[in-house]
């Protein structure tokens, strides 16, 4: 689960699935497991920072445009974007499945409930089960 990755084990998933570029980037800003990765609202907002730290990863990660303005390098974007999708994705299929578990439970509780209040429509129902 990758999810209990840290350091190390999640910088090599990182690695095999978006390349060394970002997991400088990820390193330089101690984000390092995928719970940190996702609570991070922006992975790239050290860019609007100026600072000598982040001048090495600036110019390997981004392009300068003659204003001075960095945009980062699509690749290293794109690659981003798809890992933090692949990370959505399980734990959202989990929040469906427990949603439906859920909501299964309450219906299931809901129509027991309604047959207690409702002797007759509970015989009904015994009765053309046989």
């Amino acid at each position: 689960d990758i999810f209990e990755l840290v350091d190390r084990k999640f910088y090599d998933v990182v690695k095999s699935v978006a390349g060394e570029s970002l997991v400088k980037i990820l390193k330089m800003q101690l984000i390092n497991s995928a719970g940190k990765l996702l609570n991070t609202a922006d992975v790239f907002a050290f860019l609007n920072f100026d600072s000598e730290e982040t001048d090495a990863i600036k110019l390997e990660s981004c392009f300068k445009s003659k204003t001075g303005q960095l945009v980062v390098k699509p690749g290293i974007q794109s690659s981003s974007s798809y890992l933090i999708k692949l990370l959505k994705k399980p734990l959202r299929q989990k929040q469906e499945s427990t949603s439906k578990e859920n909501n299964d439970n309450y219906q299931n509780d809901i129509t027991d409930e309604f047959l207690d209040n409702h002797p007759l429509l509970k015989s009904l129902i015994k009765w053309f089960q046989l």
